[in-house]
């Protein structure tokens, strides 16, 4: 019987499913979208992070998500690289990539970097067979510690609340997606 891997195109949603199986939302928290601040005076300002991963210890990491070369070099330009900086509890930065990005050159030597490759592998024999749970993740290059602070529980409240508030808003969006007759249990 021969074993043969086969390379899966990846996409934005694969690599977020991929962190969600890897990050244990048991012992930790791990939240999409979240609002960073950082900066001081006239260089303070936010941006939105793919998701904060939160030790069960208490400090943060900012999980990029990034699928394509030219994407992941667009984000060098952006004002948390330069200007602005990250707050003290944001303690590292991982690129959570597709395992054929590798490491390139142009990003920040303090950023880790995160491969998602697919866990899928075909066995030939007489009949052919998918054996697969998804896309795993490996640590290509860990991060360098950035900040000793843990976040603090005002920023998580805060990011929860709007966790919430989002979820609820994209759950009536979808249930006002089925006709009427279906949502109401109408029978005609």
């Amino acid at each position: 019987m021969a074993e043969k891997k086969v390379a899966t195109p990846m996409n934005a949603g694969l690599v977020e499913a991929a962190i969600r199986r890897h990050v244990d939302h048991r012992a930790n928290i791990l939240i999409p979208e979240a609002e960073i601040w950082g900066g001081i005076g006239s260089t303070r300002g936010s941006h939105r992070a793919d998701f904060v991963y939160i030790t069960k210890a208490g400090y943060g990491a900012e999980l990029e998500v990034k699928v394509s070369r030219a994407d992941w070099k667009a984000d060098l330009d952006k004002p948390k690289w330069s200007t602005r900086g990250f707050p003290p509890w944001v303690t590292r930065f991982i690129y959570v990539v597709p395992v054929s990005l590798g490491i390139p050159d142009f990003g920040p030597s303090q950023a880790g970097v995160w491969h998602v490759e697919s866990n899928v592998t075909f066995l030939h024999d007489d009949r052919t067979r998918v054996l697969s749970d998804g896309f795993r993740i490996h640590v290509a290059r860990a991060p360098h510690v950035l900040g000793r602070e843990k976040v603090p529980q005002a920023v998580i409240n805060k990011w929860m609340t709007s966790f919430y508030y989002r979820y609820w808003e994209q759950r009536l969006h979808a249930e006002r997606r089925v006709p009427k007759a279906i949502r109401e249990g109408s029978t005609c």
